[in-house]
């Protein structure tokens, strides 16, 4: 395998920070529900726009943590598989007044 290092790096993290930023600032107070759906709603969404960076020897897993500023409730979307010698991600945390979102893209080795 060759580098573990994500190409199109900073890219990737721009459309994260822009998917992230579009859908988090349209929710306006934490609910639970709305948010476990947002979570799923949020990483779907990421997940599809990374077929634009599609390579036959890669997939990309992308997980997204919902919480609320003022507390500590939290929704948590993850499936994940790793490879240490060949695997790599890219995160992104934003946040509002009302809400915290953090997104991991990560990148595996399909064997």
């Amino acid at each position: 395998m060759s580098s573990a290092r994500i190409t199109n790096s900073h890219e990737i993290k721009q459309l994260i920070e822009q998917l992230v930023r579009q859908t988090i600032d349209r929710q306006n107070d934490y609910d639970s529900d709305k948010c476990t759906q947002l979570s799923k709603n949020l990483s779907q969404i990421i997940k599809d726009a990374m077929k634009k960076y599609h390579n036959e020897q890669y997939k990309y897993v992308v997980q997204v943590v919902i919480g609320q500023c003022q507390d500590e409730n939290l929704m948590i979307t993850c499936r994940c598989l790793w490879d240490i010698q060949n695997d790599n991600y890219i995160s992104f945390v934003y946040s509002n007044k009302k809400l915290f979102c953090a997104v991991t893209v990560f990148r595996i080795v399909y064997y």
